[in-house]
């Protein structure tokens, strides 16, 4: 399998493959229904007039704010119209029952001024607050909400209490409200769209489900490019012969003579002027028109809107994209101050801050070199044993320092190595913490609480150094199919396939491909087609399937995977279903029997505890010969626990990559593309499978014994070394064999050839 190539020239709706779009962290939340909030105005507001309101960009995840003084930085688009008849920023809000609410403060800044503060105090409902918004205090385009949460435990003083504080803003109901109107044909108003009822932003493609028809092929350049000019991570894709209902958009697409389009898609062009089109319709519903003759005529209209009124839209997707993350594709030295962390003393019981770090595509994890944070910052005299830093990766534990020093430590480019093997192609999430408990802090006395007195200070001059990276791609890798959309980011066209053209399988491939494209930075060169491929084509693949057997999906045994968290696992379940193969019910109750019924730890003989401790230490020192992650173990997933699996493999008879997904039946197939295209998840995505169980919506990993590598295209001395000593990391046992087998040389060398005939007697 060979690398992909960048585009080298550009022509029709290929040229959008150069532009990009903004990405930020999500997840999913359903808020309260707006009906049943209490709204309340913080400042008397004038008389109440016809609004609508324009959504926050960011999506649910990127609204919650963890911990004991928690910030948040969200962003809305407003018109020249908007920012002149100014409005109301409404803030809606649930937060935990654990929040004290005597000292509880949510403090709002806009575009870098001071707006207002309100106590935070709604653990049983949501309650909504509207701050009046001068046009002064409004711009055009971008403007930034900066949301910082001061909470404490009621009864909890220890450290660990700390996790169990938040306040979630709810994205349906929090954004900007206006009484102006947009203007029809005002392609930035789509950047106001509300989200439905499941907290998502539905675009509907109204061309009919039939997939061999030209214009639901011909849309998916404009759904993506639609997909990359909101820049929201939390996009779902419907098909259908009519348009929705509540916010979202619909999307029209061909000519009204068109005998194949639906009669309401003929409708709506028949009344739209040639080109892209927006206007707005009922209840916050956008309607987008796309009117052209043929494929060519539609490719041109697009490019043109693409190099007119969508180009500055793009342009500051991507320069919020390159402002909130640090590009590992170019070694070097950056700081925290460069992705928008901001100085701030800290007063509580545990810091936590982080950042994201965007690895290419062909980037092979080992021991050849670490990503050095060099820290600046302080802690403050009187701090407990116990005091220390932590750094997470990928949320796995990775350095630790002991910041303890009773008189207090000021660190000054004070290095902390974090492994490159704690790293994925795509984007990795990397989480400083900074546990700071004070002797007092045990007796939990609220009224003794130094707010003033700040613990710890972590400088925005604190950087991050990416080394040379070992470049190589491997295969199956699903973070760099989730983190750059690897194999298909290059120009070669793939194939889009679905079982049968149903609503369903095609409005999951269309989410997928948006949520491909998003991770690419630009549109992609699918082509739709129905049914399977054929091993024998050289075409990668995306492969959407909805009962029957999945293809090349035979199990894996032996493969690794995340640990499931014990409390999620079913002993009984786990234990009578293996993916391969069939157990039988006898051998299954006496497993669980066995569970049961063992014996802990302090009641077995010496015997079976020496046993029992010589097994774990086995286990532990294969793992280290063999360089393996302590959590990646192996895995067992009941079949019927499986919601949606996506996988990657090499084509049979050809040197093409598939990457199949698949469920069980097309309800389950909806589901499970909505919960794997959750940022928390999509980003999380690694291994040669994933799958989503149904018991939790959570996402289990499994990762392959091996690898295969494409061809390698920089050959240069310095990255073949960097490569031979990830690989020799990766196989540790062959490292220790070399290294034995010089030792063995030398020695023989020394000891036998040297004494007869390495020295003359001088006679």
């Amino acid at each position: 399998m060979r690398n992909r190539d960048m585009l080298h020239r550009l022509s029709g709706a290929a040229f959008l493959i150069c532009l990009s779009a903004s990405a930020s962290r999500g997840g999913d939340f359903v808020p309260a229904d707006l009906g049943t909030t209490s709204v309340e105005t913080t400042v008397q507001a004038g008389p109440d007039l016809a609004r609508q309101l324009v959504a926050f960009n960011q999506t649910a995840t990127a609204m919650r704010l963890e911990g004991e003084d928690a910030s948040r930085e969200l962003t809305f688009y407003l018109s020249a119209d908007q920012v002149t008849t100014a409005g109301l920023l409404r803030l809606s809000y649930t937060n935990a029952v654990s929040v004290m609410p005597d000292d509880a403060v949510l403090d709002v800044e806009l575009n870098g001024k001071s707006l207002a503060a309100f106590p935070i105090r709604s653990p049983n409902g949501p309650a909504t607050h509207d701050i009046p918004v001068a046009a002064k205090d409004l711009t055009v385009g971008w403007n930034q909400v900066r949301l910082r949460a001061r909470q404490h435990h009621r009864i909890d003083c220890s450290v660990q209490a700390t996790y169990e504080l938040w306040t979630q803003v709810d994205p349906l109901v929090s954004g900007f409200l206006t009484s102006a109107r947009p203007k029809d044909g005002d392609l930035a108003s789509l950047l106001s769209v509300g989200r439905n009822g499941d907290g998502a932003t539905e675009i509907r493609v109204v061309a009919g489900s039939d997939a061999s028809q030209t214009p639901l092929r011909d849309s998916l350049p404009l759904v993506q490019t639609l997909a990359l000019v909101l820049g929201r991570e939390d996009l779902n894709v419907s098909i259908g012969d009519a348009g929705g209902s509540g916010p979202g958009i619909d999307l029209y697409l061909g000519d009204p003579s068109d005998v194949k389009l639906p009669q309401p898609a003929r409708d709506a062009l028949a009344t739209a002027p040639r080109g892209l089109f927006v206007r707005q319709g009922e209840n916050g519903r956008y309607m987008v028109t796309m009117r052209g003759s043929n494929k060519s005529e539609l490719q041109s209209l697009l490019l043109a809107a693409v190099n007119g009124p969508l180009l500055p839209l793009i342009r500051s997707n991507k320069r919020a994209m390159t402002e909130t993350r640090i590009d590992g594709e170019i070694p070097g030295r950056h700081t925290l101050s460069s992705i928008g962390y901001q100085t701030m003393p800290f007063a509580g019981r545990l810091f936590q801050t982080s950042f994201d770090v965007l690895m290419p595509s062909d980037f092979y994890p080992g021991d050849y070199a670490t990503v050095d944070l060099n820290l600046d910052a302080a802690t403050a005299p009187g701090l407990a044993s116990g005091t220390q830093l932590l750094v997470r990766v990928n949320e796995r534990a990775v350095a630790s320092l002991v910041l303890y020093d009773p008189e207090g430590t000021t660190l000054k480019d004070k290095p902390l190595k974090l492994p490159l093997r704690a790293f994925h192609p795509g984007v990795n999430h990397v989480r400083v913490l900074a546990e700071l408990p004070l002797a007092s802090d045990l007796a939990c006395d609220p009224t003794a609480r130094d707010e003033a007195r700040s613990r710890f200070l972590l400088l925005e001059e604190t950087t991050v150094t990416i080394p040379p990276l070992a470049r190589a791609g491997r295969l199956p890798d699903l973070a760099a199919f989730a983190g750059t959309s690897f194999p298909f980011k290059g120009s070669a066209a793939f194939d889009l396939y679905v079982d049968t053209a149903t609503p369903a399988q095609l409005g999951s491939a269309l989410t997928l491909l948006t949520r491909l494209a998003m991770s690419a930075g630009h549109p992609l060169p699918a082509e739709l087609k129905i049914g399977r491929p054929d091993p024998r084509q050289p075409t990668n693949a995306l492969i959407i399937g909805a009962g029957g057997e999945p293809l090349e999906l035979a199990s894996l045994p032996g493969h690794k995977g995340d640990r499931l968290p014990s409390s999620s696992t079913d002993p009984l379940t786990t234990a009578s279903v293996t993916a391969g193969n069939g157990v039988s019910d006898s051998q299954a109750l006496l497993d669980a029997f066995q569970i049961e019924t063992r014996l802990e730890q302090d009641q077995l003989s010496l015997k079976s505890r020496v046993l029992d401790w010589a097994a774990r230490a086995s286990t532990t020192v294969n793992r280290w010969l063999d360089y393996k992650d302590i959590g990646r173990e192996d895995v067992t997933i009941d079949p019927r626990d499986r919601l949606i699996s996506l996988r990657q493999v090499a084509s049979a008879e050809s040197p093409a990559v598939w990457t199949l997904v698949n469920a069980a039946d097309e309800t389950m197939l909806q589901q499970g593309v909505a919960a794997l295209t959750k940022p928390v998840i999509w980003t999380a995505i690694e291994g040669g499978e994933a799958v989503i169980r149904r018991s939790d919506l959570e996402l289990v990993n499994r990762y392959p014994e091996s690898y295969s590598f494409f061809p390698i295209t920089d050959t240069s001395p310095a990255n073949l070394r960097r490569l031979a000593a990830a690989w020799l990391s990766d196989n540790f046992i062959i490292y220790v064999g070399l290294v034995l087998a010089l030792m063995g040389g030398f020695g023989w060398w020394v000891g036998y050839a040297v004494p007869r005939k390495g020295v003359r007697t001088v006679e």
